[in-house]
């Protein structure tokens, strides 16, 4: 009974130990975040690459995961108000995550730009419920990867909520794919 109580409990433990600006972030963006077996939360370094306000690492340090999430809300109600006024021009968004995410491969390059692939819609739905996600993969060559050779953004984008970029950083480029597995789905939209 008590193995049981433990293992139902697990989640609502794992969620609790988060830090509040990261479950802020995740409630304001409609987001669920569950700690993958085997991760721990590491420190978040500051750099100017990047903004991103949790991480975890795998226990043998091989691979390391940030999270960096946009919600969308104040920008939304911009940009609603915006449509009122003659004076000002607004870009709707939901289309910034184009942008966002080429700007975030030049960032992550020193200027080189990444191919991004999409990930097939369904999919994309199916597995993160989110209306359009994405991945490129890159050398690092940024403040934000010091410590770490390669890099695997995860683009996450959900119609008038939010914007999530998943970064995951490891040393072995021919590992890198399988370090992924364990965290690839741990944050995803509710």
């Amino acid at each position: 009974m008590k193995k049981l109580l433990f293992f139902l409990l697990l989640p609502i433990l794992s969620q609790a130990q988060l830090p509040k600006e990261f479950q802020k972030q995740l409630d304001e963006s409609g987001l669920k975040f569950e700690m993958p077996i085997g991760y721990k939360a590491t420190p978040v370094k500051a750099n100017g690459d990047l903004q991103y306000s949790f991480a975890i690492v795998n226990a043998d340090k091989s691979m390391e995961v940030r999270y960096s999430i946009f919600p969308m809300k104040p920008l939304l109600e911009h940009y609603r108000k915006s449509k009122d006024n003659p004076n000002e021009t607004m870009i709707d968004p939901n289309k910034l995550y184009i942008g966002i995410n080429m700007s975030n491969g030049l960032n992550m390059t020193g200027g080189n730009e990444p191919e991004i692939g999409s990930f097939p819609t369904k999919a994309v739905k199916k597995e993160f419920n989110a209306d359009w996600g994405g991945s490129s993969f890159f050398a690092f060559n940024c403040e934000f990867g010091k410590g770490w050779k390669f890099g695997q953004a995860v683009y996450l984008h959900k119609i008038d909520t939010a914007d999530v970029i998943v970064t995951f950083m490891s040393n072995d480029k021919v590992k890198h794919s399988d370090l992924m597995d364990a965290a690839f789905h741990s944050l995803t939209f509710k």
